[in-house]
């Protein structure tokens, strides 16, 4: 086997454990999850990471869609055959790696809880504050404020960044309090 026999070999197998690893976690990830989780794999350095993940995008392997900031992938039905009928060129080791990545790590990233809020501008004197909490990329909370100045609107991100998981609890027990349960 000469040195670019061996190079796309190598290149064949990265793609599949692309969509191995995410065969295997059957769920969503972000760009840097996925990356995150094949950290540990000789090879995977970030531009080449993103060459392989955009050509099993443009090969129809991989879904991609943006939702906020990011960018989610997941693999397609496309992929999944590729990965059955291709998969045995995945060396066991490389496999059962894979293997205990999904099964050690992708609980941790799949519950990162994300708390975000921004505020948009609707006029010169008018914005909108949203505050959120996603978790595994499903907005588990979502409040949109109108407010009357910028002052008041970053005022209020900045403390739902900071007070979220004091603030988020005390909207629920008030939101669910029925009449009877607070006279």
């Amino acid at each position: 086997m000469n040195e670019e026999e061996i190079k796309k070999e190598k290149l064949a197998e990265n793609k599949l454990i692309i969509l191995y690893l995410l065969n295997n976690a059957n769920c969503t990830l972000t760009n840097l999850q996925i990356l995150r989780l094949l950290y540990d794999f000789e090879g995977f350095n970030y531009y080449y990471f993103q060459h392989l993940l955009s050509d099993l995008v443009e090969k129809k392997y991989i879904f991609n869609y943006k939702q906020g900031e990011e960018w989610l992938y997941e693999i397609t039905a496309e992929g999944r055959e590729v990965l059955e009928l291709t998969g045995n060129i995945l060396p066991g080791i490389v496999k059962h790696k894979l293997d205990i990545i999904t099964k050690e790590q992708l609980q941790t990233v799949q519950n990162e809880v994300a708390i975000t809020a921004e505020y948009i501008p609707e006029n010169d004197n008018e914005y909108i504050t949203s505050c959120k909490i996603s978790e595994a990329h499903k907005v588990l909370f979502e409040i949109n404020v109108y407010c009357a100045s910028q002052e008041q609107a970053k005022k209020i991100a900045d403390n739902w960044k900071n007070n979220a998981n004091e603030i988020y609890p005390n909207v629920i027990k008030m939101l669910t309090k029925t009449k009877e349960e607070t006279n």
